[in-house]
């Protein structure tokens, strides 16, 4: 079989994924597949298909904390080579765009991960019951990450009103992102006065 056969063969045996993981949006949640729930469902196919998948980063960027924020954003560019084992020249290139945010240094294995789990999902037209458009899609692109990632880091009230005001404004008219900014505030203002009850 071709590349293209082997990679409809594998369609036919995976025709869905089950949610297995919660992702916390800072005043909320919800499910999602996870990268090793993907990886432990597709990888006895895709052997027994002998199909070969490898990353190439194509470019990649580490944008600096927003202000107050102790998290990075970093930015990545992905292909990802479907390869026929038996002919390695015969193979199908799907480019991945991902984004990740971390405090420390793990964020360019999490886009790498995320990367990865759709590239495969896409390809392989696998249903997981998530509705990706269905989450915060701003029409303006609004990075909801860093506003999260900084009000959840703000050291005290004053900090945090000031951020909340400036996050909440940013959010415009996207009332998804302005309902889970107002969530996360509420969350680090709760945090914010245990912390002072405790010091008094």
């Amino acid at each position: 079989m071709n590349i293209f056969q082997k990679i409809n063969a594998v369609r036919k045996l995976i025709p869905y994924i089950q949610k297995d993981r919660s992702v916390s949006t800072g005043g909320g949640s919800y499910q999602a597949v996870s990268h090793d729930q993907v990886t432990a469902m597709v990888r006895p196919a895709m052997i027994k298909h002998g199909i070969v998948c490898y990353p190439v980063l194509v470019e990649s960027r580490m944008n600096p904390p927003a202000d107050g924020a102790k998290q990075s954003r970093y930015e990545a560019t992905y292909d990802f080579h479907f390869v026929n084992d038996k002919d390695p020249a015969d193979r199908f290139i799907i480019r991945i765009q991902a984004h990740a945010m971390d405090s420390a240094d793990k964020a360019p294995g999490k886009a790498l991960s995320y990367a990865k789990k759709y590239a495969i999902l896409k390809l392989m037209e696998i249903e997981t019951g998530e509705s990706d458009e269905s989450r915060y899609q701003p029409e303006d692109d609004f990075p909801i990450e860093d506003h999260l990632a900084a009000i959840e880091s703000s050291p005290d009230m004053d900090t945090l009103k000031t951020i909340f005001a400036s996050s909440y404004t940013a959010a415009g008219k996207n009332a998804v992102a302005q309902k889970t900014i107002i969530a996360a505030k509420n969350a680090r203002k709760a945090v914010l006065a245990k912390g002072s009850e405790n010091a008094g």
